[in-house]
């Protein structure tokens, strides 16, 4: 299945601590695949991969998890 992926960049304001913060409070609350390929389709690629950090490691394995299978299926679209 085919999910949207923001093509955004990521201007300043998506770089601000409190954009990031929010986004890694997104990102800590992800409990789907789904969810998250939401999120991809929202947030600029940048703006993810920066608010990823912030993340707790059992979610942070769970998130790079889902997106290896959320890359393959786009990758098989």
């Amino acid at each position: 299945m085919k999910h949207h992926i923001c093509d955004l960049e990521a201007t300043p304001e998506w770089l601000t601590i409190e954009s990031i913060d929010y986004i890694a409070e997104c990102l800590e609350a992800c409990k789907s695949m789904e969810m998250l390929a939401d999120l991809r389709a929202i947030f600029p690629k940048q703006a993810l991969r920066s608010a990823s950090i912030k993340v707790g490691d059992a979610q942070r394995q769970r998130l790079v998890q889902w997106l290896q299978v959320l890359n393959k299926e786009e990758k098989a679209a």
